[in-house]
């Protein structure tokens, strides 16, 4: 598997050098970002400059799938191809932002021919000068788009600043979904990968999973102010999950009113919508007064699909 990755990764760049699918640019040496750029790959001989576009239908999956929304820069990324002395590429380097507890977080990211996290740096924020720590950076390196860059899961954060480590965490993340989504192929579930997921029988198995991530979502609110920034994540990924297991409701006809399958599918899509933006807004804003709105007005659709569709009534108990 892990050959025709960089298999993958070297015919897409190599499709770069020979297609006009982007812009290409040979740049002057003066016009590129070179100490950055020779940081990340210090074995290159020399960068090709790419750029790119995001088109709205690509953005909307990326953000899903980030749990928040992009910057106006990320919708033009700039790509940098190393380019080693055998003129052969060896990665990519995208310069990426995102937001901090205390301002803008800056720095750049390199991915291997594998499609892996090889270094992330950070060049200017506001935070603790100890998020720059080259023990905490070098957690990401090796790391896939298989993996869910979580603090305080698979990423130990900095002492004492986990919302500034989680948004240094969003740096790797989105450079590799920024990646995937202009140029490269996701990798195939494996059958071992198949058999982890869970398929529901029916229903109200799909309603008991979706329980689940509810509860969750609910302890978060239910601990207010003394909530800390590992249950903001759990909320998060909850949120998440809980918009994967809408996509399962497709698979059965409602048990009630079956024959109005027009508003079924239109509750489905208002409903996986109101989470997705749900889980974007809660991750920039923890508990807020715009994400209990939020969280209230998934509760009332949910409600609305139970009375019309469901024999059984499932009671969510999510008075916010």
């Amino acid at each position: 598997m892990k050959l025709k990755a960089a298999a993958s990764w070297r015919l897409i760049l190599f499709a770069w050098f020979t297609i006009p699918l982007f812009s290409v640019v040979w740049a002057d040496e003066t016009t590129l970002p070179s100490e950055k750029l020779a940081s990340i790959f210090p074995n290159a001989k020399t960068f090709v400059e790419k750029r790119a576009a995001l088109t709205p239908e690509k953005v909307a999956p990326i953000e899903e799938e980030l749990g928040a929304s992009l910057r106006p820069e990320d919708l033009k990324p700039t790509f940098y191809i190393a380019v080693n002395e055998n003129n052969k590429p060896i990665g990519l380097a995208l310069l990426v932002a995102v937001k901090g507890p205390n301002g803008v977080i800056s720095g750049g990211v390199g991915l291997d021919m594998a499609g892996k996290v090889v270094k992330v740096e950070i060049h200017k924020h506001s935070e603790a000068a100890s998020l720059a720590n080259d023990t905490f950076l070098k957690q990401f390196n090796g790391k896939g788009i298989e993996h869910e860059f979580i603090v305080g899961e698979n990423i130990e954060p900095i002492d004492g600043e986990q919302a500034a480590s989680q948004a240094v965490a969003l740096m790797p993340k989105k450079t590799l979904a920024i990646s995937y989504a202009l140029f490269l192929k996701r990798p195939e579930k494996t059958e071992e990968d198949a058999s982890e997921m869970i398929e529901p029988e029916d229903l109200k198995e799909i309603m008991m999973m979706m329980k689940d991530e509810y509860d969750l979502i609910r302890a978060y609110f239910d601990k207010g102010t003394e909530s800390k920034e590992t249950d903001k994540v759990a909320a998060v990924q909850a949120a998440k999950r809980l918009r994967k297991h809408t996509e399962f409701i497709d698979y059965f006809e409602p048990p009630k009113n079956p024959n109005n399958t027009e508003e079924y599918a239109y509750l489905q899509q208002q409903f996986q919508k109101a989470i997705r933006e749900f889980a974007q807004t809660l991750d920039a804003e923890g508990i807020s007064e715009k994400t209990r709105k939020q969280w209230q007005g998934i509760i009332d659709l949910a409600d609305k699909a139970h009375l019309r569709f469901s024999v059984e009534e499932i009671d969510l108990d999510e008075d916010l």
